[in-house]
């Protein structure tokens, strides 16, 4: 069971990666200007950056889960896994459209990512 979970969190960590290249290429070269109109230029580069960051934590976090079972770290992964789509995607989308509803949410998945990070330090602590 622990190597199917390490398995699908490699993939998603790899997608993500994929993910995060594409975009950035986009918002560099197609959505430049777009995101130039919209006044959306840093706030695209901070959701690309957390992304970036944020999957490799997640894989980071599959390690730590195939190498200590009993410490559910999967779970802070999977935490991290929705908050990332909330936080990066939400904020792209409100550089790219201008959308003001769009930055309402974005503050749902930086909460979540907090919210992972000390689940990590408590996980820690535990850890025999």
């Amino acid at each position: 069971m622990q190597n199917t979970k390490l398995k699908y969190f490699l993939i998603i960590s790899s997608i993500l990666m994929f993910i995060n290249i594409l975009v950035g290429t986009l918002g560099a070269h197609l959505w430049h200007s777009q995101l130039v109109l919209n006044n959306g230029v840093a706030n695209f580069a901070t959701a690309r950056d957390y992304l970036f960051i944020h999957t490799l934590t997640i894989l980071f976090l599959a390690l730590l889960d195939n190498k200590f079972p009993a410490g559910r770290f999967n779970w802070i992964a999977g935490l991290q896994l929705a908050s990332i789509i909330t936080f990066s995607g939400s904020l792209m989308l409100y550089a790219l459209t201008g959308e003001k509803w769009l930055s309402s949410i974005t503050p749902f998945g930086g909460s979540g990512l907090m919210l992972s990070w000390l689940l990590l330090v408590w996980h820690a602590f535990k850890i025999k």
